[in-house]
């Protein structure tokens, strides 16, 4: 029997979005129908230039969707009041969208939330957040692994990323090559920050069925290089910013504990850890970590058939199962 093609849209072709346009281009299960970028330097563009391809495609870039795709990949932002409108937009289309907004994992802000919830009813259209992390690492992967208790007591998810593998903007992000008073200063501006940790821990809790009855302030410290580190991009020194140190705890009927750790020069001890406590323990360790550029695109593009498929609304990554598709 031949399956018809799922015609998708790449919204947002900036780092991420470029990294989700050329993986969709390998899918023959998509068509991809539609790429949109505000960028003037973009727009008219043929897409496989724009991303690197070194090929033409046939998709034209423009500054609005054309058509109505049956789902578009939307990578613009990380804040939820900020790209509501355009997913908003998006939903009464009549498309499924599934976003990189960090935020959108587990919306904390319930009037957002509501509205599109609203809206995508309304629509009859499938609403996602995802990503590697939040949308896998630090809450799909540890509620799978609790599958196997009898009993959970606790839930400690360690993620250790070296970041002199991501893209420039990821390193400036996590205060690489500031100094320890910059940093500090950035943080209090709201500058250096993982997005989308709060989400996690509270998609973890959703999902264990627990309330917490606290939940901390999440905890942002730099890692201070003690050696010179060279990046693509960046040269660090010994006694400036390598990166970020990042914590939040809910505690309750089960505690959970988030760590993650994202700095250059971590290559020897990168890693993903889940440690359960419970009947039985669990602990699992990827050694060297996922990738988080290349994680994030396969994630929005193996949710793809889960969404056409699931219930219309606003869901997580607790409410649809993954595969490699």
């Amino acid at each position: 029997m031949t399956i018809q093609p799922i015609s998708v849209a790449q919204y947002g072709i900036g780092p991420i979005g470029a990294e989700i346009a050329r993986l969709l281009l390998t899918k023959p299960w998509v068509r991809v129908v539609a790429a949109v970028d505000i960028d003037p330097n973009k727009i008219g563009r043929d897409l496989g230039e724009v991303i690197g391809l070194g090929r033409e495609v046939g998709v034209k870039v423009t500054p609005d969707v054309v058509g109505k795709p049956e789902v578009i990949c939307h990578s613009t932002g990380s804040r939820l009041r900020d790209v509501a409108p355009q997913l908003r937009a998006l939903l009464e289309r009549g498309c499924h969208v599934v976003s990189t907004c960090e935020e959108l994992s587990f919306p904390l802000d319930a009037a957002v939330r509501n509205e599109l919830q609203q809206v995508a009813r309304g629509a009859n259209v499938t609403l996602l957040g995802t990503g590697v992390n939040p949308g896998f690492v630090m809450d799909k992967l540890p509620l799978t692994i609790t599958a196997v208790c009898q009993q959970v007591e606790s839930v400690e998810i360690i993620r250790i990323q070296n970041a002199s593998t991501r893209r420039e903007p990821l390193q400036r992000k996590v205060g690489a090559g500031l100094t320890v008073e910059e940093f500090r200063a950035a943080v209090d501006a709201g500058k250096i920050k993982h997005m989308g940790l709060r989400e996690s821990l509270m998609l973890v809790g959703s999902g264990l069925g627990v309330d917490f009855e606290h939940v901390s302030d999440e905890k942002i410290e730099p890692i201070v290089a003690d050696r010179t580190v060279k990046t693509l991009y960046l040269e660090v020194a010994p006694g400036q910013v390598a990166g970020v140190h990042q914590t939040i705890d809910g505690r309750g009927r089960i505690n959970v504990r988030l760590e993650l750790r994202m700095y250059v020069g971590a290559e020897a001890v990168a890693a993903d850890r889940v440690i359960v406590k419970g009947v039985p323990d669990v602990e699992m360790e990827i050694k060297g970590g996922v990738h988080g550029d290349r994680a994030t695109a396969a994630m929005v593009v193996n949710s793809i058939p889960r969404v056409v498929s699931a219930r219309p609304g606003v869901l997580t990554m607790d409410d649809i199962p993954v595969s490699f598709r």
